[in-house]
Formats: structure tokens, sequence, C-alpha cells
């Protein structure tokens, strides 16, 4: 009987991927690893369905090859332009695995760039055959081992089984749904990663600079935001500082004392300091007596 931490464990080591729903709801699945049943029965369906192409009348890939070169699709300028590109970006991807940190961003994002393109440019070149190759014996049978894996290893996080046989799944009305499933169980099988595409050597250096020229930006700002604050603060500091020696300065006035006249004083200026003033009394009784 299996231990609870042994089922904890398989739960956990389980690959997750995200749904994301048009209602902006995220919906979340994991990928389990097949059981031994699981693995015949798929193979089983593999060799169904390319029994019933060839009764059908579909090509194998080697008669597939040969007809695209008959019709002159798969020719040898198709196959020299092939080569030039893979050969192409094969350097260029050294190239940009093997530049140094130091050299300027120009440099890394021009590489970068560059093996991008020729990235898309191989792409493009084999779509010319992988269209007509996927309509192949092989590759409709390999679909459909494919699909019967998805019905039976896409799990709900309880551990639960979403679909509960192949009819089930073949019968889902979310079509998205088992899309984005086959989609992430191909990818599974060939060891990619759900972000593989975002993770490429081009894409992860173009990240990197981005994010350098953001974080440069956001410095810049807040330099200019501070600039300005300190600014205010120096000319708040000099406007303290004036008033302060303003104060200082009537303070001076005010408390000094008022310097001593010198010289010889004039004549009679002692008897005039001296002498009383007269007052309204005296000079009322002085007219009394002249009257």
């Amino acid at each position: 009987m299996a231990k609870a931490e042994d089922v904890k464990e398989i739960l956990d080591g389980r690959r997750e991927f995200t749904l994301e729903m048009p209602e902006q709801e995220t919906l979340t699945y994991y990928i389990a690893n097949p059981s031994g049943e699981d693995i015949r029965k798929a193979d089983w369906q593999y060799s169904k369905v390319y029994n019933q192409a060839i009764v059908d009348g579909f090509l194998t890939q080697t008669q597939m090859l040969d007809y695209l070169k008959d019709k002159g699709i798969l020719d040898d300028e198709y196959t020299e332009e092939l080569e030039r590109v893979r050969t192409s970006l094969a350097a260029e991807l050294f190239r940009l695995e093997n530049i140094l940190n130091e050299s300027p961003n120009e440099e890394k994002e021009s590489c970068a760039l560059a093996v991008a393109s020729l990235r898309d440019e191989l792409f493009r070149l084999n779509q010319k055959i992988n269209g007509p190759m996927g309509n192949t014996c092989e590759n409709l049978a390999e679909d459909a081992r494919t699909e019967f894996l998805t019905s039976r290893i896409i799990q709900e996080k309880d551990g639960e089984r979403l679909w509960e046989d192949f009819a089930t799944y073949r019968e889902e009305e979310n079509t998205p749904l088992t899309v984005k499933s086959r989609f992430e169980v191909m990818l599974w099988m060939q060891g990619l990663g759900s972000d593989f595409l975002e993770n490429t050597p081009e894409q992860t250096v173009l990240r990197e600079i981005a994010q350098a020229r953001m974080d440069a930006i956001l410095i810049d700002e807040e330099e200019k935001e501070i600039k300005p604050a300190d600014e205010a603060e120096e000319v708040k500091k000099e406007l303290s500082k004036a008033s302060t020696e303003e104060i200082s300065l009537d303070e001076a006035v005010v408390e000094a004392p008022k310097a001593k006249k010198r010289g010889r004083p004039k004549k009679g200026s002692a008897a005039k300091a001296s002498a009383k003033p007269k007052t309204k009394k005296s000079q009322t009784k002085k007219k009394k007596s002249d009257d």
C-alpha cells in the first residue's frame, strides 16, 4: 500500500501548466507519468491509425519526400538554402553564447537579433516541408498516440484524471483545453519546457538588455526627482541662513551702547543742564505780580 508521503512526492513531481480563459480566469493542470498500460494502449493507437492511413491512401514519409522532389519543391536550391541558414544560425549562436559580459549592449543586441532573424528564416524553410510531411502515415499515427496519452496523463490538482477515458477526451467541447493539453504533452515528450521559446539564448539576452535599459530610465527619473528637491533644500538653507544673519545684525544695532561724545563741553552748558525747568505754576505767579 502506498504511503501518504509517496503519493505527495508523485503529485509534487508532476509538470504544471496553465490555461488562460476568456473570462480572465487561469486554470492549472498537471502532467503525470503514464502507466505501463497507458503506454501499451498508446502504441496500439499508433499502429491502428498508421494502418488505417495506409488503407486510406496516405503516403509514408519516404514516399512524401520522393513526391516533393518530383514536384520540384524539395530541390538542390532548397537544400543549399536550408544548409546555409543552419550553418549561419549555429555560428551566430556560438558567437552569442561566448560574447563577453563586458561587451557593449549594442553588440549583444545586434548578435541576438541576428540569431532571432535566422531562427525565423529556418522555421519558414522547415514549414515548406513540415506542412506536407504532417499528413504522412507516421505523423498521423504519432498525433494519435500523443492524443491518447494526453487523455490519460492530464490531471487535476488532487491527482484525479481530467478525462475518464479517450472517448471523453475526444468529446470535450472546450477546444482550447484539448489543444493546450496536447501541445504541453508533446513538449513534455520531447523534453522541452512550456516556456522554451521565451528562454532561447537570443530572447534571454534581449530581455536582459531591455531590463537594463528600463532600470537606467527609472534611475534617471529618480535623479530628476531628487535634484529639484535637493535644490529646494539648498535654497531653504540659504534663506534660513540669511534670515539668521539679518536678525543677528538687528540685535547688534539695538544692543550696541551709544558712543560718548568727545571734546570740551561748551561754556554754560553745565549750568543750563543743572537749572530746573520752570513749571506752569511759577509762570502764573510771575504774571500776576507784573499786573
